[in-house]
């Protein structure tokens, strides 16, 4: 039986979806996307979601490394973001 990943490793990993979702985020159109095209995006590629995706975009928040407009539900790169993820 494989061990559980320590706490340590699943921050690191945690920390490197984040840059991930955020690098993608930079490529697209406007570096903006919907709250659900970023949680397939998550999903699919760092197999976070649900309640890790809803921690991953609180951070990005109260960092400010994303504008989220709840009404269109859309999420927007800032200049903070760039810099996080460089």
């Amino acid at each position: 039986m494989t061990e559980p990943a320590s706490e340590e490793r699943q921050k690191a990993y945690f920390e490197k979806a984040r840059k991930g979702v955020l690098a993608w985020l930079a490529k697209r159109e406007g570096a903006a996307a919907t709250l659900g095209e970023m949680h397939q995006h998550s999903s699919e590629r760092f197999l976070i979601a649900h309640q890790g995706f809803s921690k991953m975009m609180e951070s990005f928040v109260a960092e400010g490394l994303i504008d989220y407009d709840a009404a269109t539900r859309t999420a927007t790169l800032t200049d903070a973001g760039r810099r996080f993820i460089t």
